[in-house]
């Protein structure tokens, strides 16, 4: 009997370890699935992973995690609006893997651990406008701390909050208020130069689009100073 206890443990730990998993694990695939959005391989199964916390308060209070280099499939969401995390959190999450609205995310938490605190943040991974609308490329990126250099507003996309903007290689799209922390849209907005807008890439409303977090996450191009000439004393023709 005792022999058999051991076993059975043996080989309870065996499969815990076989579902801890990196973040690129769990996102990473090349099926489209049936509604084309990719869906994890590991959707309705139950993980553990480490990530480090790039923002927080998404839409309902949802936050991101991400590995500690960032890259194609290194970041996920998760839909928990009570964990008392902060941006910069290392945690180990449990959770199960659930496709939401065409991403997947990490939902149902039963244990989640902070490692350390005031990590820095991973360098965002920088892309160009075009790789944000080209099909799996852009799904390799969904989650993901990100930047795009360089880029110009052409105007709205159906509603108020979305800007199209690109670096000469194609349109995407610049999510505004996602985050409680991050900026709206400004009419003065349209046309502008930036030379960088940092965010996380999500999927939503059949498109996927950079959000930016905080207001420093838009960094607009600033006018050169033109200084006025000295043209000297100019005498009077007058006497």
């Amino acid at each position: 009997m005792e022999k058999r206890i051991i076993l059975l443990s043996l080989f309870t730990s065996l499969i815990i370890m076989a579902w801890s998993l990196t973040v690129s694990e769990i996102q990473y695939t090349t099926l489209p699935g049936s509604d084309n959005t990719y869906p994890s391989p590991y959707a309705g199964k139950k993980v553990s992973t480490e990530g480090i916390v790039t923002a927080i308060n998404y839409k309902s209070g949802a936050f991101f995690i991400s590995e500690t280099v960032a890259g194609a499939y290194s970041g996920i969401l998760v839909e928990e609006s009570q964990a008392q995390v902060k941006v910069g959190d290392r945690i180990r999450i449990s959770a199960t893997v659930r496709e939401s609205f065409g991403m997947t995310t990490l939902q149902d938490i039963t244990a989640l651990s902070i490692l350390e605190r005031n990590h820095p943040l991973p360098p965002p991974v920088i892309l160009t406008t075009a790789q944000l609308t080209r099909g799996i490329e852009a799904e390799a990126y969904e989650g993901v701390y990100a930047k795009v250099l360089n880029v110009s507003s052409t105007g709205r996309k159906r509603s108020s909050n979305r800007l199209m903007v690109s670096d000469g290689t194609g349109l995407c799209s610049i999510t505004l208020g996602s985050f409680s922390s991050s900026p709206s849209f400004h009419s003065a907005d349209l046309g502008s130069q930036f030379s960088a807008i940092t965010g996380i890439v999500t999927f939503s409303f059949g498109e996927f689009s950079l959000n930016p977090v905080t207001k420093a996450d838009i960094e607009v191009n600033q006018p050169v100073s033109v200084h006025n000439r000295s043209w000297g004393k100019i005498k009077s023709i007058y006497k």
